[in-house]
């Protein structure tokens, strides 16, 4: 089965075209719930709709917001849209693999990592 996303507010939206180019379903999280949403109601919608989380906050890193869904954090400046959509075009599916035994991937210019606290 394929992943399908739901993209927290900071991602740039023309990631949500690269990854439905690559197959996958993708959503924003304001046209599931408008723009102001908190992360921890970000959590909620993903875990009821079996959605991975892809966002730019750091903040989901946190335990208390991962406990419930699968998580990729992009740590990476600047986050203009090319260098957000060239470091998910080299490393998205080593993410996911990692998605497999855990539930919150950081993935940097280096690569994905596992998130520390999980």
């Amino acid at each position: 089965m394929e992943e399908r996303f739901l993209l927290d507010e900071n991602v740039p939206v023309s990631i949500i075209e690269f990854l439905r180019r690559k197959g996958f379903q993708a959503r924003r999280v304001t046209e599931a719930a408008g723009r102001g949403v908190s992360n921890g109601h970000v959590v909620d919608l993903a875990a009821r709709s079996g959605e991975v989380i892809l966002t730019l906050d750091s903040d989901f890193l946190i335990p208390r917001f991962n406990q419930t869904t699968k998580v990729i954090v992009v740590d990476v400046h600047p986050r203009t849209p090319p260098v957000v959509t060239q470091l998910l075009e080299r490393y998205l599916e080593d993410c996911l693999s990692l998605l497999k035994t855990t539930k919150v991937v950081r993935v940097t210019k280096t690569g994905p990592i596992l998130a520390e606290n999980q």
